[in-house]
């Protein structure tokens, strides 16, 4: 994909050029900002929601290096953003960038990216923007979101105490998150549309723990959510055998997986059809020069909590050695 048309820019209204801009403040854009303040490069981070990302929605991370006993994602996430801020990351909040481009003023070259009114302007960016929860697309699901159709464990399991769940999805996820909705939840039913879990084996092997709290679906999908006012109840399609059936339940979380958060970057980089940003597997950087990609967001990306800090990390150090080649001073005000 050939590189963006840049265009003339003018001064942003903050005035400031950064060194370096990173969209996103999950385990991603947060290692890469730990390591571009390091270097001492002038580092913002634009954050759609709040800092922390996915993890943020995660019970229990174990696989995490450095951490012996299993850490609440919210602890973690709490842990990466002040270490960025102590070397001097500024985070904005709340800031959803709708679009980025290439621009030149005064006869050099910067990445904008818009929040809204306002575009915030540096020398080089990395976008981590991560995913979000994939849904299934089945009637009654959106109605019923928040009523009982739910796509975070770690926030909505104790209002499901003593009450039957379904949970759609057995990956790693599905599991983590069915043990931990399993603290409240009287049972939990799964429902895959594989013929097994494809989660870490420890996961399954603690799943079966359970006992009879647990039982699964295999080769079924759910087709619809029903209730009026509250979830009561999912039909099942048998996927084998074609055979639907009623079940009832109290809640239904869905965990099949994440949907890239890059509408906005469409026509910008390049992109693969599942709208995931391609990038060079070694040096991370995408179809546009000083720009970079990180984390789950990145096609052929891992999905992992530490793969996404790795991400972050040697994308900060590919911008470091981008910044020195080109001819421009460090970060000041305009």
């Amino acid at each position: 994909m050939a590189e963006p048309e840049e265009k003339p820019g003018t001064d942003p209204p903050e005035g400031k050029v950064y060194d370096v801009v990173i969209v996103g403040a999950g385990v991603a854009g947060l290692s890469a900002a730990i390591y571009t303040t390091r270097e001492r490069l002038g580092t913002l981070i634009l954050e759609k929601l709040m800092p922390g990302g996915q993890i943020l929605t995660t019970a229990r991370v174990e696989n995490y290096p450095g951490f012996p006993e299993p850490v609440n994602g919210m602890e973690l996430a709490d842990r990466l953003t002040q270490q960025a801020k102590r070397f001097g990351t500024e985070i904005v909040a709340s800031a959803e960038v709708g679009k980025v481009e290439a621009v030149t003023a005064g006869g050099k070259r910067y990445l904008e990216a818009h929040v809204k009114d306002r575009r915030y302007r540096g020398r080089a960016m990395i976008l981590a923007v991560g995913s979000e929860y994939r849904k299934l697309d089945a009637p009654g699901e959106q109605r019923l979101t928040g009523y009982g159709v739910s796509y975070c464990g770690t926030c909505d399991a104790p209002f499901y105490k003593d009450k039957h769940v379904v949970v759609v999805g057995g990956g790693n996820t599905a599991l983590d998150e069915g043990l931990h909705i399993l603290k409240f939840a009287r049972h939990l039913t799964y429902v895959i549309r594989g013929d097994r879990f494809r989660a870490e084996q420890i996961l399954i092997d603690d799943l079966r723990k359970q006992g009879d709290r647990v039982t699964a679906y295999f080769n079924h999908r759910v087709t619809e959510i029903l209730g009026d006012k509250r979830v009561e109840a999912v039909c099942l399609e048998d996927t084998k055998m074609g055979e639907m059936r009623r079940f009832d339940c109290d809640g239904v979380f869905v965990f099949i997986g994440m949907t890239p958060l890059t509408g906005f970057l469409k026509g910008a980089v390049d992109l693969t059809e599942e709208g995931f940003i391609r990038a060079d597997a070694c040096r991370l950087e995408t179809s546009v020069p000083g720009i970079w990609a990180a984390g789950d967001v990145r096609a052929g990306a891992a999905k992992q909590a530490a793969t996404a800090a790795a991400d972050g990390v040697v994308a900060a150090l590919m911008a470091k050695e981008y910044l020195k080649t080109q001819d421009a001073s460090p970060a000041a005000e305009m």
